[in-house]
């Protein structure tokens, strides 16, 4: 027989109500896991930033429709609801690409994927939150919403989105026609800010204050969506790193409909009607299409991107009615914009790195290095051409003027550029990266030639990894100086639209000269600085690059 041992009346009571405390302690945490969207509820998952602090991540949520079957090389269409709560805890996949550089790794991702993720430190704040939201760079080829994670932003108050987009040939493919206008990528873009204005209140973010930032072709997305009618009204402040719009490699180039003529004939269908075409190739394997990529590749990965941006003209779909360099902001926001010190090492590095590759390009430089930009299109291309042989290059193709060249002609002038247009349109700040931590892209050249401040080096001081380089354990104590300053600059101007809003930092000014630029260096310490890069910039500012020759766009039928 089990004697039962008796309890005091007052300490039973006490058990009883501890535990119906800790029962509705977990159920409140758990509701509070569950946010309620426009289109049904999602239950989002608990995790903590690089110190520690609690917030909420909630991924792989629908902001359209799959764009498969009938929506491949369609605009984005608003997505479906669902009643049951939506499993939201597991990353997605990324949008079906291949890789920029590795040219052996298969393809990855699917063509479902127009996804996006909040990070939240609370979905039901006293006060809403400015929100952030992140587009990945990738040349306009590769990348994901998942790639980045957001331990140090998540210490700062503020709501973070990243979103995917349709990259490559499934995302930019055109005929110049109704058929397939083109620009699905960047329209995914407008969907997904669409989908945060409708529904970022829910997660605790201000509509009202919305910052969009990217980085590369993420940098030159930002820049469009400041001159495209259709994102008029959807975000507040923008932030281009390492990547205008205007950018040789970012601008559309004509061609776009001998293009899609080579891949529909590379993968049996037909050539023409654009309509046919089209329909064809809307059956084929998303794989097999995304093969066709590297054909378009004469050298290296020049000319780049062969899939980007296309002119549309007028229409009430029209991402892009005319050529970027003649567009005026459809709302003037304070943009925030800079480069790295050694951008150029994104491209020479794998050239310096192969002796073949390298020898090839000493050889035949007067080939491949406009088309490595690219400028060979321009009218007066050859004039440009030795010009550029007798500033950079006049005592030989050394490894140091190499990367120059890159770094000059692909970043940093068109974005010194891009912002003397924009300076007296709205406040600008520019920076230039130049701090070397423990951790590097060009550590993964593997080569004692190759070291220094490399394009996307900003990155490793914004999120806590990334995928293209995922850095273990912790940081070095000065690199998490680097870091606090950085993010504490992005979220100052996240908030308010100025980097340095309290002069706490360092105060750092609006860019109001041309020729003397303003900037902030982010180095071993921020400094204030006039005149970037001054004898390189005017030798840029004194070509006749302008724009190149665009064929007619969005014929009726073709």
């Amino acid at each position: 027989m089990i004697r039962l041992q008796s309890v005091p009346p007052a300490a039973a009571v006490a058990a009883v109500f501890l535990l119906l405390m800790t029962a509705t302690g977990a159920d409140a945490e758990a509701d509070r896991r569950v946010v309620r969207t426009r289109q049904g509820a999602v239950r989002g998952t608990a995790k903590q930033s690089y110190h520690g602090r609690h917030f909420l991540a909630f991924y792989n949520i629908p902001f359209a429709q799959p764009p498969v079957g009938p929506l491949r090389f369609r605009s984005p269409q608003p997505p479906v609801g669902w009643e049951h709560i939506r499993d939201a805890t597991v990353p997605g996949p990324s949008c079906t690409q291949n890789s920029i550089f590795e040219t052996l790794r298969p393809p990855i991702g699917n063509e479902d994927c127009l996804y996006l993720n909040v990070f939240t430190p609370e979905p039901k704040p006293a006060k809403l939150l400015p929100v952030m939201v992140w587009i990945h760079g990738g040349g306009f080829v590769e990348g994901s919403a998942t790639w980045y994670e957001p331990g140090f932003l998540l210490d700062h108050d503020i709501v973070l989105v990243t979103t995917n987009y349709r990259v490559g040939l499934l995302g930019f493919l055109s005929t110049g026609d109704k058929n397939a206008p083109g620009n699905y990528g960047l329209k995914d873009q407008v969907a997904a800010l669409r989908w945060v204005k409708e529904n970022i209140e829910a997660f605790g973010g201000d509509p009202n204050s919305v910052t969009i930032f990217g980085e590369s072709a993420g940098g030159a997305s930002v820049h469009y969506l400041m001159l495209s009618p259709l994102a008029k009204g959807l975000f507040h402040r923008a932030i281009s790193q390492s990547g205008v719009c205007t950018a040789p490699w970012a601008a559309p180039e004509p061609g776009l409909l001998d293009r899609a003529r080579k891949v529909a004939a590379m993968v049996g269908c037909p050539t023409e009607p654009s309509a046919a075409l089209v329909d064809c190739l809307r059956t084929v394997d998303d794989y097999t299409l995304i093969a066709t990529e590297w054909s378009f590749f004469e050298w290296f990965i020049s000319p780049p991107i062969p899939f980007r941006a296309a002119i549309e003209g007028e229409g009430e779909d029209s991402f892009l009615p005319k050529h970027p360099a003649d567009l005026r902001p459809h709302t003037a926001v304070p943009w925030l914009t800079g480069v790295t010190i050694e951008e150029g090492y994104f491209i020479s590095a794998p050239i310096i790195t192969n002796k073949t590759m390298l020898n090839e390009l000493k050889e035949n430089s007067k080939k491949l290095l406009p088309i490595s930009v690219p400028f060979h299109l321009l009218p007066q291309a050859d004039l440009i051409n030795d010009k550029i042989h007798d500033f950079y290059f006049s005592s030989g193709f050394s490894n140091d003027k190499i990367t120059e060249f890159f770094s000059d002609s692909v970043f940093i002038w068109p974005a010194t550029d891009a912002v003397s247009s924009y300076k007296d349109k709205a406040p600008v700040y520019f920076y230039l990266f130049s701090y070397k931590g423990k951790y590097s892209f060009t550590d993964l050249a593997g080569s004692e030639e190759v070291s220094g401040v490399a394009h996307a080096e900003d990155l490793l001081y914004l999120f806590s990894n990334n995928s293209y380089y995922v850095i273990p354990g912790e940081r070095p104590a000065k690199d998490m100086e680097v870091v606090k300053a950085m993010t504490k600059l992005w979220t100052n101007f996240a908030k308010t639209g100025n980097p340095t809003p309290n002069d706490d930092l360092v105060h750092w000014p609006r860019v109001t000269s041309d020729t003397k630029l303003e900037y902030l260096e982010i180095g071993k310490k921020l400094e204030v600085k006039k005149g970037l890069l001054e004898e390189r910039m005017e030798f840029w500012r004194s070509l006749p690059l302008g724009k190149v020759p665009q064929s007619k766009v969005l014929k009726q039928e073709l």
